[in-house]
C-alpha cells in the first residue's frame, strides 16, 4: 500500500480538522502479524534492516497481531527531528551498520495512522475513527510513539514554531484514507521555504571545488516538463560533495534535461545528468523569474519519485 499524501496549503480555519507537529523525517509503513515484521518506504521498498531498532515493533499491539501503522522515522538530535541526521541511516542496508549505527544514534517511529488492524481494513473509516482506533493501541516503546494529535490549529503552529518543527498537517476528520493520493483532505503547512527538487546537473566547483561539483543544477516539474528552479552550492561538506559526485556519475549524459536552458549557467562548464535524484533543500524565497535565492542542501531523498516534485505554493 502506498502512503496517502498531504497537499501544500494554508492552516484550515473551518472546523472539522484536526493538527499534528510535521515530522522531519521519512514515511514509512510498518506492518506486523502472519508476514512478520516490515517496514516499507514511500516507494514500496523494504527498509527493515535499515533501523533494527524498530524490530521490537513486531508485538507493539499484541503478539502476532495484524496490523499496519502509517508514520515516520525520525532521528532526534537534543529532542528535535533532525533530516541530515537521519541522512546517515536511510540509505543503510547492511545489517552490522545499521546495528552499528542504531547503537550510537538510534531513530524514533512516530505512528500516525492505521490502515489494518486484525485483518479489517481500516482506510474507509474517516480519520477520526482510526485515531480512535489508534490511540487504542498504546503505541509506546523505547524507539516508538504516537505523534500527539491536537484539535487547535493556530495553538498547534505556535507550539511547531517554539520547538523549532517543520510545520503542521492538518488532517479533515472526516477523511477516508486514499493509498497513494495527494489530497486537500491532508494539508501540509511549512514555516520555512523548503520543499524537493530534481537534479540535473551540476557546475564545476573553483578553487577549493576544482575538480568537483560547484553547485547543483535544479529544477521542478511542470506540465511534465523539467523547469530549471536554481542551483544550490552551500550546505555540503567535502565528504558530502565527493558522495554526490559518485551518486551521480553514472547519470551522466550529454544534453541538459531541462526544458529550457539555464540562462545563468550559458558558457559555464556543466556536467548534465538523467533527472533521477530528488533532494531537499531550503531556501529565502523564490525571485520573480522563478528562481531560488540563499538555497541550503539539506538532504538525499530516495523516497520521493522525481515526476512528483512540483513547485510547491
Amino acid at each position: 500500500m502506498q502512503p496517502m499524501l498531504a497537499t501544500a496549503g494554508r492552516l484550515p480555519a473551518e472546523p472539522g480538522w484536526a493538527y499534528e507537529f510535521k515530522w522531519d523525517g521519512v514515511r514509512t509503513l510498518v506492518e506486523t502479524g502472519g508476514v512478520g515484521f516490515t517496514l516499507t518506504s514511500r516507494l514500496g521498498n523494504d527498509v527493515t534492516a535499515a533501523y533494527p531498532e524498530l524490530a521490537g515493533m513486531a508485538g507493539v499491539a499484541g503478539p502476532a497481531r495484524d496490523l499496519l501503522l502509517d508514520g515516520e522515522v525520525v532521528s532526534l538530535v537534543d529532542g528535535r527531528p533532525s533530516f541530515s541526521a537521519l541522512q546517515n541511516r536511510m540509505h543503510v542496508r547492511k545489517s552490522m551498520e545499521a546495528r552499528r549505527l542504531a547503537a550510537v544514534a538510534p531513530v524514533t517511529y512516530l505512528a500516525f495512522d492505521v490502515l489494518r488492524l486484525d485483518g479489517a481494513d481500516l482506510t474507509g473509516l474517516p480519520f477520526r475513527r482510526r485515531r480512535e482506533l489508534l490511540e487504542g493501541l498504546g503505541v509506546a516503546g523505547a524507539f516508538w510513539t504516537t505523534s500527539p494529535l491536537f484539535d487547535d490549529g493556530p495553538a498547534t503552529a505556535e507550539a511547531a514554531r517554539a520547538n523549532g518543527l517543520e510545520g503542521v498537517v492538518a488532517k479533515r476528520l472526516s477523511s477516508v484514507y486514499r493509498p497513494g493520493a495527494r489530497t486537500t483532505d491532508w494539508i501540509k503547512v511549512r514555516f520555512g521555504r523548503r520543499q524537493e527538487f530534481v537534479v540535473g546537473g551540476w557546475e564545476h566547483g573553483e578553487g577549493g571545488r576544482a575538480g568537483g561539483i560547484g553547485s547543483l543544477l535544479l529544477g521542478v516539474y511542470e506540465g511534465g516538463r523539467l523547469v530549471y528552479a536554481g542551483q544550490v552550492g552551500t550546505g555540503f561538506t567535502g565528504a558530502g560533495l565527493r558522495s554526490m559526485e559518485r551518486r551521480l556519475r553514472p547519470s551522466v549524459v550529454d544534453r541538459s534535461p531541462f526544458a529550457a536552458m539555464p540562462p545563468d549557467v550559458r558558457g559555464r562548464p556543466i556536467t548534465w545528468v538523467r533527472p533521477e535524484l530528488v533532494v531537499e533543500v531550503e531556501f529565502a524565497e523564490w525571485t520573480v523569474e522563478g528562481r531560488l535565492r540563499f538555497a541550503s542542501f539539506q538532504g538525499i531523498r530516495t523516497d520521493k519519485r522525481p515526476e512528483e516534485v512540483v513547485r510547491e505554493r
